[in-house]
């Protein structure tokens, strides 16, 4: 699995010198979205994420908790 777009051109090569697949992580993401457009797909309309839980700071990061209010 390559990790850049500065890679893509490696693929090949990579996979004709030792003989494994190699997958170029640009290419497939491309790819993905290709198939999800062909797909006619959206995103949900229905609900959202829920709102992240309170975190309590400790340490070195106490100075960077809201304030109570």
């Amino acid at each position: 699995m390559l990790g850049c777009a500065g890679m893509a051109d490696l693929a090949h090569a990579l996979q004709e010198e030792y003989g494994v697949p190699v997958v170029d992580g640009v290419s497939a993401a491309v790819k993905q979205a290709e198939a999800l457009i062909a797909q006619r797909l959206t995103t949900s309309k229905r609900g959202s994420y829920a709102s992240p839980l309170a975190k309590t700071y400790l340490g070195a990061m106490a100075a960077f908790a809201p304030a109570a209010g």
